[in-house]
Parts: C-alpha cells; sequence; structure tokens
C-alpha cells in the first residue's frame, strides 16, 4: 500500500472502465509516479498529466469502492497521506483494533467522513438520521429502550414492505439479530454516525415520555423529510440544496460557503415522493415526469419565510431538484467589514470612494462577492446631500435614502431604457447593477464624462482583465483611460472555522505551488480546522474576501492609450501603483490564521512574479 512501485491500480483500472482514460494512460501515469522523488498518489499524477479531473477519480472511488481497501480509498481522495496510513496500521496492529477506528485514535480523520467512506465501499447508503425525519409508521410497536440497546434506528419504509434501517457497524451480528427479529428479515441497512443514531434515538425517548411532544407529528413521512432538508439547510447557512437521484441511492448535498457538502443519502424509493412533495410546494406539474421544471416556494421557518427557488432536471436515474435559498434577511455588510487590509482600505476610500466623478469597477465571475462589495461602497457613499440611484436584475438589499429600481422586462422596464431614464433624475451617484454589453459600457462612460460618479460589477478574471475588456468592447481607449478611476477584483475563500481550529505545519508541495520560499513560510505558525460539527466536517465555517485594487495612475492611463499588453499593464501597475494580487492578500490571510494555503490555490488566479512573504506582509498591514 502505497508504494510507487506497484505494477497494477485499483483507482486506474477503476478509471479505464469508466471510459476515462486508456491503458496506455495508466501505464505512462505509472512509470512518472515511479520516477518521482517524492513519493505521490496515482490519482495525483492522473489529475496533473491531465488525464482525469479530481471530481472524476472521486466518483469513481464511490462507485468502485467496494474493489478498494478502505486506507487505499482514503488515500486516493487526499483524506489522508500514505504516511498517515502506515502509521495507522502500526497503531492497528499494536492495539488490536480496526484501521478505521486507529485513524479515528490519531486524529487523521473524523467518524462522519470514515462512516461515509465505509458506507461508499459496502455500496449501502449513508444516512445521517433525525428524528423529524423518521417515518413514524416504523417506530409503531418499537422501545426505544430497545433501539439504544442494539444501536440502531429504522428510518423509512417502502410502498413493498422493506424498512430502511441505519446502523453505525454493518456487520454487528447482535444489531442485525435484532433487526431481523422486528422486521422479519425484510430490511435494508444504511450506515450512519453513531452520535446521530444515539441523539435520534435520544429524541424518540423524549417524544414518548411527552417532555418533547412538538418534537414530531404523526404526519406524512415525506413531508417531513423535505421539511427537514429545507429547515436543515436554511440552519447551516446553505444557499443551494441539491437532491440528486444516483443508481442505488438518494444524494443530499448543500452549498455552504460556496462549497458542496454532503449531508446524506435517502432511500431510492423516496425519490418520486420527495420530488412530487416539492413540486406540490412550487405549483408545478406533478404528472410531468419527461421535461425540465422551475418554481418557486415560499417555506416558513420560524417567524421567517424564505424564498426557495426551484430547478426541476430529468436525468437518467429519475427528476433532481435545485433548491436556492434567498434570505432577505441577510445584513449589509459595512466596509470595515468587507476584509480588505488596513491600508487597502484607507486608499479605496480615499482615491476612489471620496472622488465626486468617475467610473467605478468591482469585477470577478459569479458568487465572488462583487454585489455585496458594490452595495457596501454604495451604503458609504450615502449621505443626505448625494442624490444615488440605482438599475438592479434583482434588487438584494435595500438602501434607506436610496432611489432603487429593478429591471422588469415583461413590463417594459428594460435596461437600457432605464439606464437612458437614470441620467434625467439629476443623480450625483449612479449604480449599474452590471455592465453587460456595449451599450451598457457606453452609458456608463458617457455618463462619467458629464460629471457623474458611476458604479458596476463586470465579470473578468482581474483588475487588468476589466480594463482589456472594455477594449474588447471597443470602448475607445481615451475614454477609458480619463473615466475609470479605479478596478475591484475579489474572490471568496472559506474561513477556518473557530471551533475546530489546530496549527499545522505546511508541505514543501503546498508552499512550491504557491510560489512561496520555505524559508519565510518556516517563520510563520498556521492554522486549519478539523472538522467539526459546526463547519459540518469541512474545516471552514464562513468566508472571507481577498482584493485586488487598482488605482489608476498616468503611467496605467498610458499603458491603455498604448493598448499594451495584459502582462505589461499588470507590470507597470505593480511597479507605480502598489498593486497587491488576490494571491498575495489571500496568502496574507493565510498567515493572519484567517484561511488556508489550499483555499488560496484553489480561488486566486495565479500571480507570475509574486513577491517575497515579508514583502507581502509588509504590504497587507
Amino acid at each position: 500500500m502505497g508504494k510507487s512501485a506497484e505494477v497494477h491500480s485499483t483507482i486506474g483500472e477503476a478509471l479505464i472502465a469508466e471510459g476515462v482514460i486508456t491503458e496506455a494512460q495508466l501505464v505512462r501515469a505509472l512509470r512518472v509516479q515511479k520516477a518521482l522523488e517524492e513519493p505521490r498518489q496515482i490519482s495525483d499524477v492522473l489529475v496533473d498529466l491531465g488525464y482525469a479531473k479530481r471530481q472524476t477519480v472521486t466518483e469513481a472511488i464511490a462507485k468502485y469502492g467496494s474493489t478498494m481497501r478502505l486506507g487505499e480509498m482514503l488515500v486516493e481522495q487526499g483524506i489522508i497521506s500514505a504516511e498517515t496510513l502506515e502509521m495507522a496500521l502500526v497503531t492497528q496492529k499494536e492495539r488490536g483494533i480496526l484501521i478505521g477506528e486507529a485513524l479515528i485514535y490519531q486524529g487523521a480523520i473524523n467518524e462522519r467522513t470514515l462512516t461515509q467512506n465505509i458506507a461508499n465501499q459496502a455500496r449501502v447508503p449513508f444516512i445521517e438520521p433525525s428524528f423529524s425525519m423518521i417515518d413514524s409508521e416504523v417506530l409503531r410497536g418499537v422501545s426505544p429502550a430497545f433501539l439504544e440497546q442494539n444501536l440502531f434506528v429504522p428510518f423509512s419504509k417502502s410502498d413493498d414492505g422493506i424498512v430502511t434501517v441505519v446502523v453505525s457497524v454493518l456487520d454487528a451480528e447482535e444489531t442485525r439479530r435484532a433487526i431481523g427479529e422486528l422486521f422479519h428479515d425484510r430490511y435494508e441497512l444504511a450506515l450512519g454516525p453513531e452520535e446521530a443514531i444515539k441523539a435520534t434515538i435520544a429524541d424518540f425517548q423524549r417524544f414518548r415520555q411527552g417532555t418533547d411532544g412538538d418534537a414530531k407529528s404523526q404526519g406524512d413521512a415525506v413531508v417531513d423529510v423535505v421539511n427537514h432538508l429545507f429547515s436543515q439547510a436554511i440552519e447551516e447557512g446553505a444557499s443551494d440544496i441539491h437532491i440528486e437521484p444516483m443508481a442505488h441511492k438518494v444524494r443530499v448535498r448543500y452549498r455552504i460557503d460556496g462549497v458542496l457538502v454532503y449531508k446524506t443519502d435517502l432511500p431510492q424509493n423516496m425519490l418520486a415522493k420527495i420530488i412530487s412533495r416539492i413540486k406540490i410546494l412550487a405549483e408545478c406539474n406533478i404528472t410531468e415526469h419527461q421535461r425540465h421544471q422551475g418554481g418557486r416556494i415560499l417555506f416558513k421557518h420560524g417567524a421567517k419565510e424564505i424564498d426557495l427557488r426551484l430547478s426541476i432536471y430529468v436525468t437518467v436515474n429519475g427528476e433532481s431538484a435545485v433548491l436556492r435559498v434567498l434570505n432577505k434577511d441577510l445584513a449589509l455588510v459595512t466596509l470595515d467589514e468587507l476584509g480588505m487590509t488596513s491600508t487597502m482600505l484607507e486608499r479605496f476610500r480615499e482615491d476612489v470612494l471620496d472622488l465626486p466623478t468617475g467610473v467605478v469597477l468591482i469585477t470577478g465571475p459569479t458568487g465572488s462577492g462583487k454585489t455585496t462589495t458594490l452595495y457596501s461602497a454604495i451604503d458609504y457613499c450615502n449621505d443626505i446631500s448625494c442624490k444615488i440611484i440605482t438599475a438592479e436584475d434583482p434588487v438584494e438589499f435595500t438602501i434607506e435614502g436610496i432611489v432603487q429600481c429593478a429591471i422588469h422586462e415583461k413590463v417594459g422596464r428594460s435596461f437600457d431604457m432605464t439606464l437612458r431614464e437614470i441620467v434625467r433624475q439629476d443623480p450625483d451617484i449612479i449604480v449599474m447593477g452590471e455592465i453587460r454589453d456595449k451599450v451598457t459600457a457606453n452609458v456608463a462612460i458617457q455618463a462619467a464624462l458629464t460629471g457623474h460618479k458611476v458604479y458596476s460589477t463586470f465579470h473578468t478574471e482581474d483588475t487588468i482583465g476589466g480594463l482589456l475588456r472594455l477594449i474588447d468592447m471597443e470602448i475607445e481607449t481615451f475614454l477609458i483611460s480619463s473615466t475609470v478611476i479605479s478596478v475591484v477584483a475579489q474572490r471568496l475563500l472559506r474561513r477556518i472555522c473557530a471551533h475546530c481550529s489546530t496549527p499545522y505545519v505546511p508541505s514543501a508541495k503546498e508552499v512550491q505551488l504557491i510560489d512561496l520560499d520555505m524559508q519565510d513560510v518556516r517563520e510563520h505558525e498556521y492554522q486549519r480546522g478539523r472538522g467539526c460539527g459546526h463547519c459540518s466536517y469541512t474545516g471552514y465555517r464562513g468566508r472571507v474576501a481577498v482584493y485586488e485594487l487598482l488605482v489608476l495612475n498616468e503611467p496605467v492611463k498610458e499603458a491603455i492609450l498604448q493598448k499594451k499588453t495584459a502582462h505589461e499593464i499588470r507590470q507597470i501597475s505593480v511597479e507605480t501603483t502598489g498593486l497587491v494580487s488576490m494571491r498575495e492578500d489571500g496568502v496574507a490571510k493565510v498567515v493572519k490564521g484567517v484561511t488556508t494555503f489550499e483555499e488560496v490555490m484553489k480561488h486566486t488566479p495565479r500571480t507570475f512574479g509574486m513577491r517575497s512573504l515579508r514583502q507581502i506582509l509588509t504590504l497587507c498591514q
């Protein structure tokens, strides 16, 4: 296990079976792996060579897990290192325990992640039970004490009478005997965390004793499951709920802090009922199963009404549902809370926001936090002596004292028409939700030329890309250089969970990939999250923005007029304006214990000619 001299690869053979790679590519990858000075897993080599994507490897591991050893699965997914596995094998032998128990004992993995992988390996659903999700029919005549004694929980019952039962250990003979006696061998097993099973049994006990009577109604089981999934997603701050049909189960994932988090599986026989319930709530056609559908659900959660936007997508395994969670109660973020360094924030205020005219562009891909930064800037400028008017699609925050307009194409309130009318409203500041094309770009430029201040968002990779995209839209370079005063680029990185933060030492590979000097890196201490219940076992909770602030000066304007390349404009910006890249800003936040090198590498564009760590920390004070 873990030796690069192996002549075969289980994961490689799985990828060949899936048609992802060829036999020749696997042979070459194995040769490359063998020649490496620093041992690496074959999955990493295949990804680096461009033969496979990381997601494809993960899916193949999930599908072919039954042919792999548990330790091999964990190593190939990058959950543990080969060295960690070797130490766990020693611990396993010394203490006479299972390999999973040895890994938990070492603190290398948590119970939830281990259970998920054992479920994949055994080809059974992973279900994290909650009492509010349980089908009340399967609990009739069952004693909480009996469940506690044998450590299992009945979950649901199919139309043909098969009961899905959640256990923490698949091969516990006493538990299986008890389940067989209760359901006469008409059952299927699912695997779940022991802690969740015990908590569910405890809730059942309280319900029986009448001490928590509101915990569960004797209503429809599918209604309870759907309500639980919606409520749990809202409570955990998810932006999207994914209910995905697989070959033998239904997978549920939440997008939390921009990343999909695997929450639980559900029995495959529940899919049709769950989708039908969701369609009823969204007023979709419940008899239609061949066409994609969309809808809207207003879900009551406590005292709040949460807007859920539904998309039903027809797949080979059934209908898949994705619900976008729109929480209107999110608070407006102030400038000080954005996450800019004090030096950058001071410059943003004085050299950008306080200027009376010009165009300010906030750029980044979808989901990078552009709108949040835009509203923070508007809120800062909101003053009794200043008229601010917006054209947005849609209006995401309502700010007192600002004239806000929502675009509505169906009634003729188009973006173009609204922008033409804006200038007749005698504004000081115009806010355009997004520059979409040459027409809207020209409106922004012309408004700035007539003495207005214009804010807008733009979809580009970085600050220099924002300038070049305007040129690509055939906006004259002299107009760009005379009106655009600043471009802000940004990304969102996940914050380290405060509840499970622990010290760690970055690997040589991490430091090399981020173009830093190992000697400089070793002068500082670093943190990462182990994974806990507060962060859904991801090690991260919440997000922080990293920024790149370009304030145009004369050398940069001259470079635009001369239509220099992106590399040349960036070099001039770095040398004359002190431009700090998003990656450099991210590195500074890693040193401060806010995020990790892994997040910085994954979400920020690469910076060529990266400054030294000492220079970065000096600039990012």
